[in-house]
């Protein structure tokens, strides 16, 4: 079963790509072996009609990726704010799922 998590993490992205290399939950560092799938929301979430403007739209880029444990998690970029990105551990997922 997946558990939601829903906390920042530390992570070290490719150096030429954002992609994530490895990153720190909780104090345990996690070697990211795999990266099973990526994809980009720049969607407006539950955000009503009425507030749906460009500068409110979602600016998050998703991982899911595997360690050399083979756990599994979902994790993301928010680069809404270009000065400071922010990574999120959104969830641990349940291997037979990836």
């Amino acid at each position: 079963m997946d558990k939601f998590i829903g906390e920042k993490i530390d992570v070290e992205q490719a150096a030429d790509a954002p992609r994530p290399v490895r990153f720190t939950w909780r104090g345990e560092t996690h070697e990211i072996t795999d990266v099973l799938s990526e994809r980009v929301d720049t969607g407006f979430g539950a955000l009503g009609r009425c507030s749906r403007r460009w500068s409110t739209r979602r600016h998050r880029r998703y991982f899911v990726v595997r360690d050399t444990a083979g756990d599994c998690f979902e994790m993301y970029l928010d680069y809404a704010d270009r000065r400071r990105y922010t990574r999120f551990l959104v969830k641990r997922l349940d291997a037979g799922k990836t």
